[in-house]
């Protein structure tokens, strides 16, 4: 195998191992009707009377219900538990929505590969300091690899040529002023974060109280995914057609080409689960400060431009950090390992 494939391999592996929870939990709930045992969706995993409602679902049926009840406060409380444990891994490796979004919307091909650095051109005129390919998912993916590969020929330099190397790092602005360690780039969403999608989270919880029910169970792409799931096995099981096969698809289809910022914008589960990753400290990306490229002067971003939440790994705090593994697999000097503490 070469180099280049056996590197590809690599850089496969978290993307990979996210692809087969997604699948285990789709595979779950089937094996679930298979054999009636009756082990629910992601949305309320459990037996019989015992579920693991989402803590969402847990607030809105206390909320609807107009008060404490025993069942979903102690299902609450249980995923908080979890979520200290694994902070917004939820997001990115149970969450049906980010592959919705791959199929729907596939990458642009042909983004063209332009400067890296900080200097870079930036979308929303001059001085908002963001790289474009953070707004448009379609360069990101040229960019990172433009970093990554000229951070990696910094690399190759060795550690006294590659503070200063002139054509060390495709993404150093001025070679003359690669002469000491540079400072974190810093990332856009670095830090506890309150945003629109706290303000559907609170809408939320008041349709429900209103209405008595949780109203966003009715259009949440979760829910809305298993259920077309659901529909189709009792399609083919049973024969028994519904018109929930076409409205349920059509509402997830619009909310992720639509509403195309549905997880950073407008998600209210996102939004509650990352309140609650505050309390995460375990299972972190986390940066060997001397192996950094930026340590040695080389304005190297790409674990920054890779992340999906606009993140920098070496930042104290990232409560939005959903666990990916893109940081480590961008990352060209190794540097950064998600560990189970610090």
């Amino acid at each position: 195998m070469s180099d280049k494939e056996n590197s590809a391999s690599k850089k496969s592996r978290f993307r990979m191992a996210r692809g087969w929870v997604a699948l285990a939990c789709v595979a779950f709930a089937l094996a679930g009707m298979a054999f009636r045992v009756g082990i629910g969706t992601p949305s309320a995993f459990g037996i019989q009377q015992i579920s693991a409602i989402c803590p969402l679902g847990a607030l809105e049926t206390m909320a609807g219900a107009k008060g404490v009840m025993l069942h979903p406060l102690l299902l609450f409380v249980l995923v908080v538990v979890l979520i200290a444990l694994v902070g917004k891994a939820f997001c990115a490796w149970m969450c049906p929505v980010p592959w919705l979004q791959k199929f729907f919307r596939p990458k642009k091909r042909g983004a063209a590969k332009g400067g890296v650095g900080r200097d870079a051109p930036t979308k929303g005129g001059a001085g908002q300091g963001v790289p474009a390919s953070r707004n448009d998912p379609g360069a990101a993916s040229a960019q990172v690899e433009s970093s990554a590969a000229g951070a990696a020929q910094a690399v190759e330099f060795g550690e006294e040529q590659a503070a200063c190397a002139p054509s060390a790092c495709a993404a150093c602005a001025g070679a003359a002023a690669c002469a000491k360690a540079l400072a974190p780039v810093g990332g856009a969403r670095d830090g506890v974060q309150l945003d629109s999608r706290h303000a559907v989270l609170v809408g939320t919880l008041a349709s429900a109280a209103v209405f008595g029910f949780p109203v966003f169970c009715l259009i949440c792409p979760v829910g809305l995914t298993f259920a077309t799931i659901i529909g189709l096995w009792n399609l083919v099981q049973f024969d028994e057609p519904s018109w929930a096969l076409i409205i349920f698809p059509i509402i997830l289809i619009a909310e992720v080409t639509v509403l195309r910022k549905w997880c950073s914008k407008i998600c209210p589960i996102s939004a509650l689960v990352s309140l609650l990753s505050n309390l995460n400290v375990t299972l972190r990306p986390r940066v060997k400060a001397d192996a950094c490229l930026r340590s040695r002067g080389v304005d190297c971003h790409a674990c920054v431009d890779v992340c999906p939440e606009r993140l920098d790994p070496h930042s104290g705090r990232i409560p939005e950090c959903s666990k990916c593994g893109k940081c480590v697999e961008a990352c060209p000097a190794k540097a950064i390992s998600i560990k189970l503490l610090k």
